[in-house]
């Protein structure tokens, strides 16, 4: 009875805490030291001010760029001024929505409201006041206020905590009605645990800055936008570069799904993307503990290998330092990769669908480590060849990777389709810091500091198992291999000499990350060696793969140790406990406090969940290897160019998402309008009778189409994916539905056949 009341109590405490800290409708208050000043001079107190001994007319101060959901707000000023002349205005992804001219106040400082409507979702929303140049003004605050709320962060945690509860009651009695070992129950508690430690540093008010998250926010943001607009799956960002769109299709981007579909329901990016991560933290132990257990590992090997692998310092360097999202995602399908290898060459090869399963997720994460996985397990099966032929196995090689293409051909078609046929401007990736930027092996062991996530290292635990490794190959190899039954001679042989490849190709390309590797020198030896160096870029890429081969080999050999046997327990807690200070490397500052000043109203998470999307003087938010010729920001526009505006009269026109629909009139033959949008292949236009009109490159690849001479007439244009894109994703959805309803019949055999035993 108590613990039926337990569960209750817990959730309506949880959900009373969730509505204290809910700050989605408090207004953001912005002191005028915290605008952008661009003149004039300021106080203490948080007083921004100027007049016209400045000597200066023009921007005065301006917010930073926000992400707000359509809707209406109010910007409320607490000002004083002695002249009429100066302007406010909201400004949104490069276009002007509201303009206003506060009135004079005398000088006396007042509080005045200034109403706006967005009638859709802002990425780059920024307020500017401008100074008249004559009189004075002065500005203490300036608020923006949401008719209704900025973001819906406390309903989604109020239904995650309802969601998480109700699985733990039902656990509970399911833990009643069939009793597990305690030790079973330990292992999920410390697997749990695992994923809640390696989430730690998201838990913070603020939002932390990594060098590429600006690009993985607007991804988030961009197939947001393309679903509103009517795009599944979304192929063009509409809003993107002040409505002239950008491409998605380039990088793999299906679990962005998850935190665009909470965009949708008004939760914040920042909280969008922050539990995309702790998803992709819970799957990379599930994923792991599941390959071990594939690859008949002890419960030992599982904890430990797990463990290690889920807190390896480069993976939260991709996470936490280098934003690198696709890699972040990779990283959790790496290990169920290397256990579906093991199954076709070593083990249960009818289990192929694993190995399905790895590089699906591979492919939907990050091609270049799709392929540098692929070509590190071509390798080992040529060194298989002959288990390969043994039993059919190349047969589910060949399965495995025929329906991997399959459920994956919704994303390389449009990916190969644009590579090689759009007119992008791929050489932005021509180049390669892989000599540059290789790392002196000495910093491979590099654990922890109180510096930040920056980790270009192996760390010594992992180290450690290679360590072990190597005693297991040189020193017990022999010795154990002579005592093995001679009927299980041949499996122990191919298990240990798989796990050896591992070991190997892991020292391998922990080599080639290193200074020592001298890949100068060989390109200039093999110049064919340069491209696979361009794809690569950076050499600690390769810690990624290093790290995991280590850890399976390293884990399994050391569970197996007959000389290490008596202080696997002391192994195990120095290995894991090393590695558990990877989450303390978060230096001293105002970070530490959710609140950034005394006298605040809103911590520092609020601004941060509405803040826009983070870049700097050097920052490219729009990548331009996926712009048409690099099309740079200064040739952008969101205006209609005619070709003669007085030859040609403009009586309608609207855009919105990947559509325009201009109404127009002229009488001169060989005429034409550039609408603002980028011609990316797959662009249509149609007159008013539906019929096709024919679209070419215009002004800085804009869209450009011929007038037609004689009265009024209207031109659409919208954007058709190409039939060989719809049928790609059919092909990608049967296959999928294809394997549900296969996975449903066998379990369903397997229930019968139970039964009938």
């Amino acid at each position: 009875m108590k613990r039926k009341l337990l569960y209750p109590a817990l959730l309506l405490l949880v959900l009373f805490l969730i509505w204290l800290s809910d700050e989605g409708s408090e207004p953001l208050v912005l002191k005028g030291t915290d605008l952008e000043q661009q003149e004039g001079v300021s106080d203490y107190t948080g007083v921004i001010g100027i007049d016209e001994t400045a000597q200066y007319y023009g921007l005065f101060a301006r917010t930073d760029d926000y992400v707000l959901n359509k809707g209406t707000y109010s910007i409320r000023l607490e000002y004083s001024a002695t002249a009429d002349e100066n302007i406010l205005e909201v400004w949104d992804n490069g276009t002007r929505i509201a303009q206003w001219f506060p009135d004079s106040t005398a000088g006396a400082e007042q509080t005045k409201d200034f109403v706006f409507t967005l009638d859709k979702d802002s990425q780059q929303l920024h307020i500017r006041v401008y100074f008249s140049g004559t009189g004075s003004l002065t500005l203490r605050t300036l608020s923006l206020v949401p008719e209704g709320s900025f973001y819906n962060d406390a309903r989604f945690l109020a239904a995650l905590a309802v969601l998480l509860i109700l699985t733990a009651m039902l656990l509970d009695g399911y833990w009643k009605r069939h009793p597990v070992s305690r030790e079973r129950k330990l292992t999920l508690l410390i697997l749990a645990g695992l994923c809640l430690y390696a989430s730690t540093p998201l838990f913070i008010q603020s939002f932390k800055q990594t060098d590429d998250i600006c690009y993985h926010l607007l991804r988030i943001e961009g197939i947001k936008d393309g679903m509103l607009d009517g795009q599944f799956p979304v192929v063009i960002y509409p809003e993107a570069l002040s409505g002239n769109g950008y491409l998605n299709s380039m990088y793999p981007y299906l679990f962005l799904y998850i935190p665009a579909f909470l965009r949708l329901f008004g939760v914040s990016l920042a909280l969008s993307y922050k539990f995309l991560i702790v998803l992709a933290n819970v799957a990379t132990v599930a994923l792991t503990w599941k390959a071990f257990r594939l690859m008949a590992a002890s419960r030992y090997a599982c904890l430990l290998g797990t463990a290690l692998y889920i807190l390896l310092p480069y993976r939260f360097t991709n996470i936490y330092a280098r934003g690198a999202l696709g890699e972040t995602l990779a990283m959790t399908f790496l290990p169920i990769v290397i256990a579906g290898f093991y199954l076709v060459l070593v083990g249960n090869h009818k289990k192929w669908p694993w190995l399905v399963l790895g590089f699906t997720g591979l492919v939907e994460s990050h091609v270049l480590s799709t392929a540098y996985m692929a070509l590190i397990f071509a390798v080992c099966c040529l060194f298989f060849i002959r288990a390969l032929l043994r039993e059919k196995r190349w047969l589910s090689l060949l399965k495995a990777a025929g329906l991997t293409a399959v459920l994956n051909l919704w994303f390389l078609v449009p990916f190969l389709y644009f590579y090689l046929k759009e007119n992008l401007y791929t050489k932005a990736l021509d180049w390669s810091g892989f000599a540059e930027y290789s790392i002196n092996a000495s910093f491979l062991l590099d654990t922890f500091h109180t510096n930040d996530y920056r980790f270009l290292s192996l760390g010594l635990p992992v180290l450690g198992l290679a360590a072990v490794c190597v005693l297991w190959i040189f020193v017990e190899k022999k010795a154990e291999r002579a005592e093995v039954d001679r009927a299980e001679l041949s499996l122990w042989d191919e298990r240990n000499g798989f796990l050896t490849f591992l070991f190997w190709a892991a020292c391998a390309l922990t080599f080639l990350v290193t200074g020592y590797f001298g890949s100068k020198k060989l390109t200039e030896l093999v110049p064919v060696l340069e491209t696979a160096f361009r794809t690569i870029q950076f050499p600690w890429r390769l810690l990624a793969p290093a790290g995991i081969l280590f850890i399976f080999a390293g884990a399994i050999w050391l569970s197996g140790s007959r000389v290490l046997r008596p202080y696997r327990s002391l192994i195990f807690a120095f290995l894991v406990g090393v590695n558990l200070l990877t989450c303390l490397n978060q230096p001293y500052n105002q970070n530490n406090f959710a609140y950034l000043d005394y006298d605040d109203t809103t911590t520092v998470g609020h601004q941060d969940k509405i803040i826009g999307i983070p870049k700097s003087d050097a920052t490219v938010i729009y990548p331009y290897e996926w712009r048409i010729d690099a099309l740079t920001d200064d040739k952008l526009t969101a205006e209609l160019q005619l070709s003669d505006a007085q030859k040609v009269t403009v009586t309608g026109y609207e855009k919105k998402g990947t559509s325009a629909v201009l109404t127009y009139q002229t009488e001169e033959e060989g005429q034409y309008v550039d609408f603002p949008i980028q011609k990316y292949l797959g662009y249509r236009a149609e007159d008013e009778n539906g019929n096709e009109l024919k679209i070419s490159y215009g002004n800085n690849y804009r869209i450009r189409v011929l007038l037609t001479a004689g009265g009024e007439h209207t031109i659409r244009v919208f954007y058709s994916q190409p039939a060989g894109f719809r049928i790609s994703q059919a092909v990608s959805l049967f296959g999928l539905l294809g394997c549900i309803a296969y996975a449903v019949r066998r379990k369903r055999d397997e229930k019968r056949s139970a039964a009938l035993a």
